[in-house]
């Protein structure tokens, strides 16, 4: 788990930190989470990844029962009959100088419908409202959509909490084309808390909030398709990182 997973959260709710993390690069030292959860995480993703190619895992369940449990938990949601099914994916989308990067553990797909499967060893387990509202889930439902042209109402998105009870916690939310609509709204501003420089020998220099409002308004024109990227890209100011 890296830094950058932070930074929309961070910069859309406190432009200075984001500053000191992304730019400055001055971490606090809580920052990560322990190793060993972070490893646990990261080796469990593996296994997963592995069986889902179809390589042979068994000798793995064997040595590691919580990890063989965890599996068997999630044999309902990964068996789902599909006409595709992939795992372990990126979507991306260059905005300006930023790249927008979003993680699948798992698509299904089938006819028009696409569902994201994402499964986790996280024992902090958010209330749905908020897990539904984050920044990790609408990024991927919006790039899903941006990405593969997906309708927004063909999309779902499942999480799955592995613990050790007898069934996993899991939660399950839809998309629409009103939720991606305010995420593009949501995007735009936080992409225009961005630090950037204006050209000091234009003697037509926007101020600070005229030039937010610009690049506010450009960006949901690009989101829209009413302008083209490159359109777009020559509105942007210069982004200093």
């Amino acid at each position: 788990m890296t830094a950058s997973r932070y930074l929309p959260q961070l910069l859309e709710k406190d432009t200075q930190k984001f500053q000191q993390y992304f730019i400055e690069q001055r971490f606090p030292p809580h920052y990560s989470k322990s190793i060993t959860q972070q490893n646990l995480g990261e080796q469990f993703h593996l296994l997963m990844q592995q069986l889902m190619m179809g390589l042979p895992v068994e000798p793995l369940l064997l040595t590691y029962p919580d990890m063989a449990h965890w599996v068997k938990q999630l044999h309902p949601i990964i068996n789902i009959p599909a006409q595709k099914k992939l795992c372990n994916i990126n979507k991306q989308m260059l905005i300006a100088e930023w790249r927008l990067v979003a993680h699948y553990d798992l698509l299904i797909e089938w006819e028009q419908k696409t569902i994201v499967v994402d499964w986790t060893t996280e024992r902090h387990i958010p209330q749905p409202e908020k897990l539904e509202d984050s920044w990790k889930t609408q990024l991927r439902l919006f790039l899903l959509t941006e990405t593969q042209e997906i309708p927004p109402q063909y999309i779902s998105i499942i999480y799955c909490f592995v613990n050790e009870d007898e069934f996993p916690t899991i939660y399950q939310f839809n998309y629409n084309q009103e939720r991606h609509d305010v995420f593009i709204d949501r995007l735009a501003v936080t992409l225009s808390k961005l630090p950037t420089t204006t050209n000091s020998t234009n003697e037509s220099e926007l101020s600070p909030e005229n030039s937010m409002n610009e690049h506010y308004t450009n960006l949901q024109k690009f989101f829209k398709g009413e302008i083209s990227a490159a359109e777009y890209l020559e509105t942007v100011p210069e982004v200093e990182i």
